[in-house]
């Protein structure tokens, strides 16, 4: 039976940890081991971890700052045929590695496959999935499909949720790893190398967990700006790449649309109105969608009510 190994870095996330630690090891796939990288944690985490005693979890105390450098620790001790990622405040569901794994069975060409996720709130209450947001395979009666054209799919739009993506060593051609010296969207820049080289596949079903806590929703919310900017630089180096077989010339275009969203968005959330304006009109000249009309058109009345 395959191994798999799942790391998860955590810094200071005792009250969720049981419970991302506990959906790890009531997996149906039980031939797993649990690496924890516990990244300088202040809150209790090291006495937690003391008291594990299933034999499959391997702890590792670090102080490397940063979930990307965690997260290579557990890639360069990891010891199973596939690797899995799950956050500390994050969690999953019992079949969720089974299902992937059989999907890898299916399609042994695929190097990384990823599913769909949840959003919930601190008491744990349903907010929306990820692909119902993005309106990602809804039609598909398909639980598990192999992505076509997948660097371009991922370049136009992220859907990948770190805690939902399962990498098979049996297909990467060279060691992976993040690049820890990127201050945000080293996962993302992971996922577009893996899809260079490698089909990827997907689980259009929710296996996965991911918590909104208000105290990183906030410090989302103060950082948005740079992080735009960083995966900006990222899609930047895309655009200068020759990759013309695998991205079609409107793919970029739309890569774009989505980032001059994220940019709107921001400044929506600052009531800077006009930037908002003008970063949503670019967004709907690049690729016409119906949610950015109803964006802009609630910008504009927003801007109209200030002005009044």
């Amino acid at each position: 039976m395959d191994k798999i190994s799942v790391i998860t870095p955590s810094y200071n996330c005792l009250p969720f940890l049981p419970t991302a630690t506990q959906s790890v090891l009531n997996q149906t796939h039980k031939n797993l081991e649990l690496l924890i990288i516990n990244d300088n944690s202040s809150d209790g985490t090291d006495k937690y971890l003391n008291t594990m005693t299933d034999s499959r979890i391997r702890v590792f105390h670090t102080a490397v700052g940063g979930a990307a450098k965690a997260r290579n620790i557990g890639i360069q001790h990891a010891t199973g045929d596939y690797i899995a990622f799950l956050d500390a405040d994050d969690f999953w569901h019992p079949d969720k590695l089974s299902l992937q794994l059989n999907l890898h069975k299916r399609y042994p060409d695929i190097a990384l496959s990823f599913t769909n996720y949840e959003h919930l709130d601190e008491a744990l209450e349903p907010i929306i999935d990820c692909f119902a947001y993005w309106g990602h395979y809804q039609d598909d009666s398909q639980q598990g499909l192999r992505i076509e054209k997948a660097l371009e799919t991922i370049l136009i739009n992220n859907i990948i949720g770190t805690s939902t993506v399962m990498l098979s060593r049996h297909q990467l051609t060279e060691p992976i790893w993040f690049n820890d010296t990127l201050s945000y969207g080293e996962d993302w820049d992971l996922w577009l190398r893996v899809c260079e080289q490698h089909p990827i596949g997907v689980l259009n079903s929710v296996q996965t967990a991911y918590l909104m806590r208000q105290s990183s929703l906030t410090q989302t919310q103060e950082r948005k700006l740079s992080n735009l900017q960083h995966v900006e630089r990222i899609f930047d180096q895309y655009c200068c790449k020759h990759l013309h077989k695998q991205i079609s010339p409107q793919a970029l275009p739309k890569g774009k649309a989505f980032l001059l969203e994220g940019y709107a968005d921001y400044y929506r959330s600052r009531q800077q109105y006009a930037k908002a304006i003008w970063h949503g009109l670019n967004s709907l000249r690049l690729d016409m969608h119906r949610r950015r009309v109803r964006s802009l058109l609630g910008d504009c009345r927003s801007a109209l009510k200030l002005a009044w």
